[in-house]
């Protein structure tokens, strides 16, 4: 292919242009105007990886914490046939007189059959016990899975809408808080799978019942996003919005935040999960994630709906309760190396997809690594360790601590050079060795050219 030598673009390129700026701004867009639903399951989800599991002190906690943040709906812990925590948790809210208006119990759906009574397993007994408002039944569709209980696919869809009707007797009116059902899928892919014509009927029957909206998972975690994105745009064919559908890819293959973001791109609506990214299998696409690459969008709902200066706090105290671990410093967005900047071209600022860290309650810093460390950079570090401009705009001072940094390695020797004394330690070895040559300001920014930083 031969390409024209003139520096001017010709119809073919601006073709070429037009065809992906489009095919950004229509996504961008889609996530920008998107409004953010949030099921918060943060007191839920960990409890099926923690070591060390939830005590009364710590679902309250987690609950006012996900209060804090903004949110408004919250899925209740598992309730079992023996006494747990979950009922403790409920008899507080009533106790401290709190409506319960915003939780959802979590019931399995199991067979019908004629001229017995209807299941009624604990999840059930107690949130008609309780007066929980708000229920989520949990579906397994997947033709084997159905086939094992001793159903066929007709009778088990049969039994997916006795319970919808049944429920919808049971709970109150439906309001935007209170008579709410969400039918969660356990298995859609794994339905896909065996028998791809049955997931879609499943899909078409719910939408002609009754209902709050969908929720699904990939309880492996081993689905491609572009996966999801095609299951959402079949499920909003026939759940038109209002209905919810909301996203709960779990972690397998590293993809779990973009299939989050490709439910949206596709018609969902957001995530029913933990606020971090604690759950079962290693974890899940979370609310944090999802609602940090919103703001990366530019979405203005999620600063109107969610307390966004809150994110970081909530985040490093939920993980204390979750893994009684601070969060590991790689970890995206609020682990500690998240904005500890090593060179200037890392800096996150207010340019497009950029999130300025103090939108989540951060504030970025600079990080001086032995094995690379700019001038730019060790004086930026420098400066916020208090020191004056002769010394953090000074570049020949700078660059013969780089070379200082780099020499200990040269010997074999690893040294923490960020550290605040072993930083003086340099600085001041840097100084003795270059004399009055590092008195005053070095002419020059800081800010070199990309590539003076290989120098």
């Amino acid at each position: 292919m031969q390409h024209a030598t003139s520096q001017e673009l010709d119809a073919g390129d601006r073709a070429t242009l037009e065809e992906m700026m489009d095919y950004i701004e229509q996504r961008v867009a889609i996530l920008r105007d998107v409004e953010p639903c949030v099921l918060d399951m943060s007191a839920r989800e960990a409890t099926l990886s923690s070591a060390w599991g939830h005590t009364l002190d710590d679902k309250l906690a987690l609950y006012e914490l996900a209060c804090d943040l903004g949110f408004r709906d919250f899925g209740l812990p598992n309730f079992f046939a023996f006494p747990s925590v979950t009922e403790q948790f409920v008899e507080t809210l009533l106790e401290r007189a709190l409506p319960l208006d915003p939780f959802f119990s979590t019931i399995a759906v199991e067979p019908v059959v004629e001229g017995e009574p209807f299941p009624m397993g604990p999840a059930a007994r107690q949130t008609v016990h309780y007066g929980i408002p708000n229920v989520i039944l949990l579906v397994e569709t997947r033709p084997s899975t159905v086939a094992a209980l001793g159903l066929t696919p007709d009778r088990a869809l049969d039994s997916l809408c006795a319970h919808i009707a049944h429920y919808r007797r049971l709970l109150p009116p439906e309001t935007d808080r209170v008579g709410r059902i969400y039918v969660r899928l356990a298995d859609p892919f794994d339905t896909y799978d065996e028998d791809p014509a049955y997931l879609v009927r499943v899909v078409r029957r719910l939408g002609e019942e009754p209902i709050t909206g969908l929720l699904f998972e990939d309880v492996k975690g081993t689905r491609f996003p572009f996966e999801t994105y095609a299951l959402v745009r079949m499920m909003r064919r026939y759940h038109p919005r209002p209905r919810k559908i909301l996203a709960h890819p779990h972690t397998a293959n590293g993809t779990e935040d973009a299939a989050v973001l490709e439910a949206i791109l596709a018609g969902g609506d957001g995530v029913w999960s933990g606020f971090t990214p604690q759950a079962a299998q290693g974890g899940h696409g979370s609310a944090l994630m999802m609602l940090t690459n919103l703001m990366r969008a530019r979405n203005p709902r999620v600063r109107a709906l969610f307390n966004t200066e809150r994110f970081q706090q909530v985040a490093e105290r939920m993980w204390q309760i979750q893994d009684r671990a601070p969060i590991p410093p790689n970890t995206p967005v609020v682990g500690e190396r998240a904005y500890r900047y090593v060179d200037k071209y890392f800096e996150q600022t207010d340019e497009p997809r950029d999130l300025d860290p103090a939108l989540i309650g951060r504030r970025p810093g600079y990080q001086v690594t032995p094995s690379w460390a700019p001038t730019y950079v060790i004086g930026r570090r420098l400066e916020e360790l208090g020191y004056g401009r002769n010394v953090t705009a000074n570049q020949l001072l700078l660059t013969r601590m780089r070379a200082m940094i780099n020499a200990s390695l040269t010997e074999g020797r690893h040294v923490p050079f960020d550290e605040p004394e072993e930083l003086r330690r340099l600085l001041e070895a840097a100084q003795a060795d270059l004399g009055e040559a590092v008195d005053g300001e070095a002419p020059g920014d800081a800010a070199v050219a990309l590539t003076a930083r290989y120098r």
